[in-house]
């Protein structure tokens, strides 16, 4: 069972482990549970080469990333332990992978990655966290890498989110730490980037247990403010809750600009906009989940996910979509279940069209919350103007942390690769078929913005008038760094046009994009 105790200002938090330890033995069977089931997604772990093993003495879990190391357009998965472990696979094609020498040693402990082109040099570099501690690897421009710094005094982090903080087109890091045993290392940190892949410790900003950051211009100004996911320890059985902590709810920063030392300045008016009940928030994913052409904010949670879409204040739209779903139901959890541990322990999300059809669907990786009650991937689809339906995907079940969805295999559909806690890192197959006119990947090359495009925001448009709306590099997963990409399924549409409001303030449009394209900063 999950367990709450509070003594003084201690907080102790424990989570049974679930699954296997060594990376060796499959999962175990998920118990059938009510709702449709599909089999788009497959386990391909043991046929891709992908062989590493989580491990962990807390409820935490190890650092993910997927990107294109060496620039041949197929993206590596780079995977790190926190009991010591690393290792970079690149990808060869076809779904196959192998372990690659990378400069970077394998006995590395850590416990986040950021995967960024942080010197605008046209490649992609990494900055690990380790313990208070984080450490700089610039890219050789060939997938391998260089030590070139270490920045001090961190934080006990749980990710590291890549964002321009003063739009000068090179990417500062805003770290989001978790500490229950040291409260000034869950004080969050941002370093400043400067030329060279340099950074500075600027200012601390964030106070409260943080799992991960998202960017987004909460107020349309341009600039990059922060949604700080804190986790207050509560469970979330959906509705009003009165039920008040001593800990810190959600933050959202909102960027004042820079002071006369290039110094960022923030205010949280999370309370203003009605953000900051306190809940166990794990992470912020943004998309537009109600389809009215507007960027929606998803919070996992632990219990009743939320989705913030707003105005003059935010509003939880989840529960109209049939997203919020905080309970499990099963042989242990009958649907009126009073029990914590029969919530959901929502860790990370991915949103994606998953089948192509021009709507957004969403994935979750769940965790356990009782010992040996596996727990499942949560798939939520969207057909159409109709609300989200669960659907249950036939994989294992395992206490899961991270979801990324990319393509993995360049066929147009977005593949996953999951972190547990412990255990082996999945890599998981989508099945659907895309045809050459259903699907477009859209990467950026910022000039004035940074290279990657990251806070950049992409905006599709159809010939019937319909639009799907993107945002690059937003964050908000804990412990994962996802591609810098764009992935739009779309159904029977044709695409009109493709418009990129860059960092800068710039704007791009390509007519008639089609596959995988690549679009200029003007």
């Amino acid at each position: 069972m999950l367990r709450e105790k509070r003594a003084a200002s201690v907080v102790l938090f424990a989570v049974a482990a679930c699954g296997t330890s060594d990376g060796q033995a499959p999962w175990v069977p998920c118990e059938p549970v009510p709702g449709a089931t599909t089999k788009m997604f497959r386990d391909i772990t043991a046929a891709s080469g992908v062989d590493f093993a989580y491990a962990t003495d807390g409820i935490e879990a190890g650092a993910l990333a997927v990107a294109d190391l060496d620039g041949d357009n197929q993206p590596e998965i780079i995977a790190a332990s926190r009991n010591g472990g690393f290792q970079i696979f690149k990808n060869l094609g076809g779904l196959r992978f192998e372990k690659q020498d990378s400069g970077i040693e394998q006995d590395l402990v850590a416990t986040a990655i950021a995967a960024a082109d942080f010197d605008n040099d046209g490649d992609i570099d990494l900055v690990i966290a380790e313990a208070n501690v984080t450490e700089v690897f610039q890219n050789r421009g060939n997938g391998t890498f260089d030590r070139i710094a270490t920045l001090a005094d961190t934080g006990t982090t749980e990710q590291i989110l890549p964002v321009d903080l003063n739009n000068d087109g090179i990417l500062d890091l805003y770290f989001s730490n978790y500490d229950l045993y040291s409260l000034s290392r869950t004080t969050n940190r941002v370093f400043m980037g400067g030329p060279q892949l340099t950074f500075a410790h600027a200012v601390d900003v964030g106070a409260g247990f943080t799992w991960a950051t998202t960017a987004l211009d909460i107020d349309g100004d341009g600039d990059r403010d922060l949604y700080v996911a804190n986790d207050t320890l509560l469970p979330d059985f959906g509705g009003t809750s009165t039920t008040q902590s001593s800990l810190r709810g959600d933050l959202l920063l909102r960027n004042d600009g820079v002071d006369a030392n290039g110094v960022p300045q923030f205010t949280d008016i999370a309370g203003e906009l009605g953000m900051n009940a306190p809940r166990s928030s794990m992470g912020g994913s943004l998309a537009d989940f109600d389809g009215d052409g507007m960027l929606d904010l998803f919070v996992t949670n632990w219990g009743a996910k939320k989705i913030f879409s707003g105005g003059a204040t935010y509003t939880d739209i989840a529960p109209s979509l049939g997203l919020a779903d905080p309970r499990r139901i099963d042989s242990k959890c009958p649907a009126d279940s009073s029990d914590p541990a029969c919530l959901y322990m929502s860790w990370s999300a991915a949103p994606g069209d998953f089948d192509l059809d021009g709507n957004e669907d969403v994935i979750i990786a769940n965790g356990e919350t009782e010992l040996d009650h596996p727990v499942p991937m949560t798939l939520y689809m969207r057909d159409g103007p109709n609300a989200y339906g669960q659907v249950t995907p036939e994989l294992a079940c395992m206490d899961a942390r991270t979801v990324l969805a990319e393509d993995l295999d360049g066929d147009g559909d977005q593949d996953l690769v999951v972190s547990p806690k412990a255990g082996a890192l999945l890599v998981i197959e989508n099945q659907t078929t895309p045809t050459a006119t259903n699907w477009l990947q859209v990467a950026l090359r910022g000039s004035t913005s940074n290279r990657d495009g990251i806070g950049a925001i992409i905006t599709l448009h159809t010939t019937r008038g319909s639009t799907q709306i993107r945002a690059i590099g937003a964050g908000g997963v804990l412990e994962g760094s996802p591609r810098a990409r764009a992935y739009f399924g779309l159904g029977n549409d044709t695409v009109e046009r493709v418009d990129v409001a860059w960092p800068s303030g710039k704007q791009s449009t390509v007519t008639s994009p089609r596959g995988t394209m690549t679009v200029d900063e003007n």
